[in-house]
Parts: structure tokens; sequence; C-alpha cells
């Protein structure tokens, strides 16, 4: 089966390099209508630079030792021809690629965590660095005072309750 037609335009300049263009045969591209393929190539030809991957063509035939046929001393790019064509194969890669969005039932409650800024344990620095506020002595003594004049008698953690001082 013929699979494609390569034409090679020699360039009206003689520095220009050959425009060379790879079209693939309308048979080949009903093999699988439901992927469309880019059906024209451009081939950009680039000379290789001399001494830097050297690169040998070798052959064999039937169950013989390798002969070598010759070097690489040319380079091809394959680019497809920016058309309707080549835009409706990437759309249809792009669209292939993407799963479709589909709906997923829950059977379960979702926990959802607000944020917070200033959490129980970050409070409990604070108020460890801070410390509770030492009053003069005078303050302390009125609030000892108003304290036993309700009652006779408190535990030290009541007065430290009351002062709100450490012990």
């Amino acid at each position: 089966m013929e699979v494609a037609t390569i034409r090679i335009q020699k360039p009206a300049i003689s520095s220009e390099p050959f425009k060379v263009s790879l079209s693939l045969t309308p048979e080949l591209m009903e093999l699988e209508p439901d992927s469309p393929i880019a059906s024209e190539h451009e081939l950009k030809l680039c000379k290789t630079a001399e001494g830097t991957n050297l690169t040998g063509i070798f052959s064999t035939l039937d169950n013989e030792e390798p002969s070598m046929e010759g070097w690489i001393t040319h380079k091809m790019q394959c680019l497809p021809v920016y058309n309707t064509q080549y835009l409706k194969m990437k759309e249809h890669y792009l669209r292939s690629a993407k799963p479709p969005r589909r709906v997923k039932p829950l059977n379960h409650i979702v926990k959802n965590y607000k944020l917070v800024s200033s959490h129980a344990h970050n409070k409990d620095d604070c108020k460890r660095k801070d410390g509770p506020k030492m009053l003069s002595k005078d303050n302390i003594m009125d609030l000892l005072f108003q304290a036993f004049e309700k009652h006779q008698y408190y535990t030290l953690k009541d007065l430290q309750f009351i002062t709100k001082q450490s012990v």
C-alpha cells in the first residue's frame, strides 16, 4: 500500500534549503476515520555540524554480520502544516485527553473544617508568656480585705482565683 508522497522543490536561490513536503495518501487516512491525523507535513532539512553526533547506517541480510551503508549528514524535522485539518486533530486530541465531568453521589457526610487563625495551643502559649499581671501590694491587700469581709477563711487556691495572682 502506498503510504505517502514526498515532494522536493528546488529553491529559487541556491543558498536557500530545499522545500520538502510529505502528504499522506487518502487510503491511509481512511484506515481510522475516528482518530483524525494531519495529512500534510513539512520536512525541515538541517545540516548536522561536522564531528558531532556522527551516526552511521548499518544493514543486515539473513543473519549476516552488519555492514556499513553510510553516514547521516542531514537532519530532518517533521512538522505538520497548520491548517483546518491539523486544528481538528488537535481539538480531538485535547477533548479525548480530558476526562468528562461526572456527578459523584456521596454516601457519607463530608467533614468541612473551618479555618482558625488563633488555635487553642497558641492562646495557652500567650497566657504563659504574659502570665498574670502583677498588681501593686496595695491593690492585692484591698482585694484580700474585701474577700475576708465576706467570709472568715479561704483556701490558698481561692485567694489565688480572687486576686488573679500567682501563688
